[in-house]
């Protein structure tokens, strides 16, 4: 049994099925808003309008919720992500306004989670199971990434695409957190700016 799965037990009737789900969306909310170590089980479920009781009956601790709250956060990410790509008309858009839009769509989809990302920068280094977790989910990203430079590599100019996958990812990730979560001195615009001609100059000129 995976970890998950030892600290959850799957509701199968639908009032179960929603008094779970009010429980993830509270824990959400109160990870984002006060933290997770300021967060206690008891608030979770008043916020959730369940008992504690209840709540223990789907989870053994709040560390469990937020697991389950960390894969639905990835998992609403990469569909953002993969709806985004799957819309872009690659005919009318050049390389910098095409890596432009995808950075733009990147910022928006971060900051819907600004204070529950903000709290797993924190968990990450406090936590070695999440850490496990969110690079897993790091590795999806850089797996992405490959997957759209590999659709464009009769353009593209460097000639390590798994290295250049990794290169791109990170930079974008980086620029895209300090732009949406980190206190700046340089304005949001002139960082995306750059990070475009950057990435533009590297894979195609």
């Amino acid at each position: 049994m995976s970890e998950l799965d030892d600290k959850i037990r799957t509701p199968q009737q639908n009032r179960s099925i929603k008094k779970k789900e009010a429980i993830i969306q509270a824990a959400m909310k109160l990870f984002s808003d006060k933290g997770y170590h300021q967060t206690n089980t008891k608030q979770i479920a008043a916020a959730a309008g369940v008992s504690t009781g209840s709540f223990y009956s789907y989870f053994i601790d709040k560390r469990a919720v937020f697991i389950i709250v960390l894969k639905n956060y990835s998992d609403e990410l990469l569909a953002r992500v993969e709806a985004l790509l799957a819309e872009i008309n690659h005919d009318n858009l050049n390389k910098r306004d095409l890596i432009a839009y995808l950075v733009d769509s990147l910022i928006l989809s971060h900051e819907v989670y600004a204070g529950f990302h903000k709290e797993l920068s924190i968990m990450y280094l406090s936590d070695e199971g999440i850490k496990q977790l969110m690079d897993q989910q790091y590795d999806v990203g850089r797996r992405i990434t490959l997957d759209y430079l590999m659709l464009d590599k009769q353009q593209i100019k460097v000639s390590d695409l798994e290295a250049a996958s990794i290169v791109v990812f990170e930079s974008v990730n980086i620029i895209v957190d300090t732009i949406v979560f980190s206190t700046r001195s340089i304005p949001a615009e002139r960082l995306k700016s750059e990070l475009v001609n950057m990435i533009v100059k590297y894979l195609y000129e």
